[in-house]
């Protein structure tokens, strides 16, 4: 996931857990087959702000290079999924 540029939508497929912060992130909705857009970088590209289903939370480049996901088609911005 550390690979895809900002607005990247996508698919988390498989994660690997042998990173403490990645089994802190699961427990806090970051699973697989969750889908989530990549949204900012902070200083010095790191950490990652990624948009979930109900939050958003922020992840270190180095623990997003261990979660593997599949890239999603983007929304375009005039369509509207509330209705």
């Amino acid at each position: 996931m550390d690979q895809l540029p900002l607005g990247s939508r996508c698919r988390i497929v498989a994660i690997n857990e042998n990173s403490e912060n990645l089994l802190r992130l699961m427990e806090m909705g970051l699973t697989p087959g969750t889908e989530l857009v990549i949204e900012r970088e902070g200083p010095f590209q790191s950490p990652l702000s990624l948009r979930l289903p109900g939050c958003t939370l922020a992840a270190r480049r180095e623990d997003a290079a261990g979660i593997f996901v599949k890239p999603l088609p983007s929304v375009s911005s005039g369509e509207n999924s509330d209705s």
